[in-house]
């Protein structure tokens, strides 16, 4: 009988030990909310984050979420911005006058979470990052069933279209010119042109089988809780694809000139 109970307790003990700790969203409202503004942003938000790991992966940390009220008449979102340290999280400055319907449709939620795939690349690679959550924000509200794909398809080109047409540093590499965009808050231009980035990348592993969300999803798993500076994440990227499709778009990114390319596949 002894015997038996250590083989139990030991059993007992590598379940623990193999079973992953299931992240978590932790909720810190800043200002004051009733209960029925903190269940309409909470229901926001988990249906948001739910989308990213069903499309992604689950998150490997908690994920701290602060609310901020902040009357505006421009849109329920007036402003939000990752926090980086830990633990990692989003601030959200909302106005919870807007409707659930107007929250839903917003893609700042999107845009804010999916920036916490990636780890933090530091200031000179925003446009990396942005670009990143950019092209995610639209990625999700499809799984959200709120936008179909030829819509998100019309929106990605609308966005390039208008950021190549503000571009002014054709003799730049687009990695380059996006510190003088940021110091200009040329920001749609930096963002969009970021964006190209990973249109491109998802494009050229779709026509091998594979896509972005794929390798991000492998990418999760194994190594997004290391710490990581772009190239380290570029290389990471380029063995779980099995193709040197990050590296080779993060080269013309660096050194060919003008604003980036992407031509749309029907």
């Amino acid at each position: 009988m002894k015997i038996l109970g250590k083989l139990i307790i030991i059993f007992w003990l590598m379940t623990i030990v193999s079973t992953p700790i299931r992240a978590e969203l932790r909720w810190h409202w800043e200002s004051s909310f009733s209960e029925d503004e903190k269940r309409r942003l909470t229901s926001w938000i988990e249906q948001t984050y739910h989308a990213i790991t069903m499309s992604v992966a689950p998150y490997p940390f908690d994920v701290h979420i602060h609310f901020y009220r902040l009357a505006d008449t421009t849109g329920p979102v007036p402003w939000a911005n990752t926090r980086r340290s830990d633990p990692q999280g989003v601030n959200f400055h909302v106005d919870p006058n807007f409707s659930t319907s107007q929250f839903m449709n917003d893609w700042t939620a999107a845009h804010e979470l999916s920036h916490l795939l990636l780890p933090y690349l530091g200031r000179d690679n925003s446009w990396y990052a942005e670009g990143f959550a950019s092209f995610m924000q639209y990625q999700i509200l499809h799984a959200l069933n709120l936008l179909s794909k030829e819509a998100i398809d019309a929106e990605y080109q609308r966005r390039l279209d208008k950021a190549e047409s503000n571009y002014t540093f054709d003799q730049l590499p687009f990695a380059l010119a996006a510190k003088k965009l940021r110091a200009q808050r040329k920001y749609p231009t930096m963002y969009w042109g970021g964006a190209a980035y990973f249109l491109k990348v998802d494009q050229a592993l779709r026509a091998n089988g594979g896509s972005l969300l794929k390798t991000l999803q492998d990418y999760i798993e194994c190594c997004r809780q290391n710490s990581s500076d772009l190239n380290t994440l570029t290389q990471d990227l380029d063995r779980i694809s099995g193709m040197d499709t990050f590296s080779h778009e993060l080269s013309v990114f660096q050194f060919q000139p003008g604003f980036p390319k992407y031509t749309p596949q029907p």
